[in-house]
């Protein structure tokens, strides 16, 4: 608390007179002093309390900041990490499916080759089996086909018809004990092509030898080959020429029925 100047003032006159209350003047002085003293370490306290809450305040605001940073810095860290985990997340998966694509599409185009080489593999099969039934057919149209240059027996027709007809009955010809006349007798198994003149269509010629047409002498070497089980007659024997001559006749008069 400030001190009075007026007393003060009158203190100090009375001891510059020396009266009896230099003991008091001295006891005020030095309360004085120390009232004095007392207000500087008041002040400065107050100047050191200020200063301190200054600094705790800068202190706090510091700490709140770097508190803010630090939950800023924890945010974005955090996100980053859960950015960084998503992005490899999705790669993983990605890369799962990319796997799992290429797996599926791997399966499927083996499958398709798989398909296509067992689809080429039966294609070729029935190629070869269609060449080799064609190569059979050709084969056995040679067999029934009189050869280039080859030479027939002559003969009177008379003569050979008459011996055409003893052959047609002649089982010695096959193998099986058939005859001509075992499928033909009385006219039976003639199509209706029969009344035909040769060469003409003729079913057994076409389905089993490959025929489009086909001729008297021809229809003897099926029949001799097919049902009779034997091989084909010598091109230039008197057998086939019989044979033909005694068919042709038959032809003519089954016409006539």
């Amino acid at each position: 608390m400030p001190i009075d100047l007026k007393k003060r003032k009158l203190l100090l006159g009375k001891l510059s007179r020396g009266l009896i209350y230099t003991t008091p003047l001295l006891i005020a002085t030095v309360g004085y002093g120390q009232l004095t003293s007392d207000a500087a370490i008041a002040a400065d306290s107050y100047e050191f309390a200020s200063a301190q809450e200054a600094d705790d305040k800068k202190k706090g605001k510091s700490e709140a900041k770097g508190e803010a940073e630090a939950k800023k810095k924890g945010k974005s860290e955090a996100k980053g990490e859960a950015e960084a985990e998503a992005k490899k997340k999705g790669k993983s998966e990605a890369k799962g499916e990319a796997e799992a694509e290429a797996k599926k599409k791997g399966k499927s185009e083996a499958k398709g080759e798989a398909e296509a080489e067992a689809k080429k593999g039966k294609s070729e099969a029935k190629g070869e089996a269609e060449a080799e039934a064609e190569g059979e057919a050709e084969g056995d149209k040679k067999l029934v086909t009189r050869p280039r240059r080859s030479k027939r027996f002559k003969g009177k027709r008379a003569d050979l018809e008459a011996r055409g007809k003893e052959l047609f009955e002649d089982t010695s010809l096959s193998t099986n004990g058939m005859s001509c006349n075992s499928c033909h007798e009385d006219f039976l198994s003639y199509n209706d092509s029969f009344k035909k003149s040769y060469p003409h269509r003729v079913a057994m010629g076409k389905d089993m030898f490959g025929l489009r047409r086909t001729t008297a002498e021809q229809m003897v070497q099926i029949c001799m080959v097919a049902p009779m089980e034997a091989k084909p007659l010598p091109w230039d024997s008197e057998e086939l020429a019989a044979l033909t001559a005694y068919v042709k006749k038959l032809g003519k008069e089954y016409k006539k029925m």
